[in-house]
């Protein structure tokens, strides 16, 4: 039974120290002072560039944190320096996106212009 308890506190210590990462990178993407920042939309654009649709982003930490969909249709967490828009870490997500989750991120974006 001790055993049990154990592994069940280890697992809920690991599934934490999960989350905390995919949450932010954990450490800044640059060491410049805000104002040399490129802005959210400079940033935008240069994700797009490089061929990602970009589900949302923002500036926190000293990085720039945007949550896309790569060429592939994949989920993917990208981090730039705010100050060049250079993509400094990125993960993958192993799913796919389907064309329903599409239809309801595009709805969500036109809620929210809608409320503006």
């Amino acid at each position: 039974m001790r055993k049990f308890i154990i592994a069940i506190g280890l697992l809920g210590l690991a599934g934490t120290a999960a989350a905390v990462h995919a949450e932010s990178l954990g450490r800044p993407c640059t060491d410049k002072p805000e104002g040399a920042y490129l802005s959210l939309d400079a940033l935008k654009a240069k994700v797009a560039e490089q061929g990602y649709e970009i589900r949302s982003g923002e500036i926190k930490n000293a990085c720039g944190e945007f949550y896309v969909i790569d060429k592939a249709g994949k989920r993917a967490e990208l981090f730039l320096d705010p100050t060049s828009g250079v993509v400094v870490s990125g993960d993958a997500k192993a799913e796919t996106v389907t064309s329903r989750d599409k239809e309801k991120h595009e709805n969500e974006a036109h809620d929210e212009e809608d409320s503006d």
